[in-house]
């Protein structure tokens, strides 16, 4: 199927672009055009194929690199874009927890804490849990809750798991810490992708209708997914 969004795209990236019929996969190093190759693929599907714009995702990893793939396909694809949905991971799934937090005992108003915001609670978490925060750096307590986090293991999962006295000691501060998330219907940026993961596995009803509507997946830098994001 010929169309001008093709034009000037060389033969690999055009064999990408065009090719709509289940996944795809493109390996290309830094300034390859892989941007280009989704932007275009995206405005392919609409313009040329004819699938709605509301059906599309896209999403990657930087706030910088999402305005640029919205303000590219702003270029090719006019207000058509504006029912695209293009952001990061962690906006994608705040846009979802937003919507269908309730299924998991999440208000809408959730607050999203930074890292500042993180440390704070966790320290309050160590007092109460008797934790001397000078045998056991906070931040590295932080970072250990964060990779297990990122890898789809709550507090509970990781208590089951513990394999030294430090692993013991987070497991401690990582109940009190997501208590006190919770008492202040907070989350962490963590938190937003486990938060949805859990929504959408417990929710069958909700993820059948998410799948319904993104009927085209895009992810940029698919490479550097962890676990949650996978």
């Amino acid at each position: 199927m010929t169309s001008w969004v093709t034009e000037g795209l060389n033969e690999a990236q055009k064999c990408a672009v065009e090719s709509i019929d289940g996944p795809v996969l493109v390996i290309a190093g830094p300034g390859s055009g892989k941007t280009r190759v989704i932007t275009h693929r995206i405005a392919y599907l609409v313009e040329t194929v004819g699938i709605s714009p509301r059906s599309i995702l896209a999403v990657t990893f930087t706030n910088k690199a999402a305005r640029e793939m919205r303000d590219r396909l702003a270029g090719l694809m006019g207000h058509f874009a504006q029912d695209l949905t293009v952001a990061t991971f962690h906006a994608f799934c705040a846009m979802i927890l937003r919507r269908e937090g309730s299924h998991i005992g999440l208000e809408r108003s959730f607050v999203i804490y930074d890292q500042d915001d993180q440390l704070t609670i966790l320290k309050r978490g160590m007092e109460a849990a008797e934790i001397d925060p000078k045998r056991f750096p906070p931040r590295s307590i932080l970072a250990t809750i964060s990779r297990a986090k990122s890898q789809l293991i709550g507090a509970e999962g990781f208590g089951m798991s513990v394999g030294d006295y430090f692993e013991e000691i987070v497991h401690r501060v990582y109940e009190v810490y997501d208590r006190l998330l919770s008492q202040a219907s907070a989350v962490d940026f963590d938190d937003l992708l486990l938060k949805t993961y859990v929504l959408l596995r417990d929710n069958p009803d909700v993820a059948e209708r998410y799948q319904g509507r993104y009927v085209h997946f895009m992810i940029d830098e698919f490479q550097d997914t962890n676990v949650a994001q996978y």
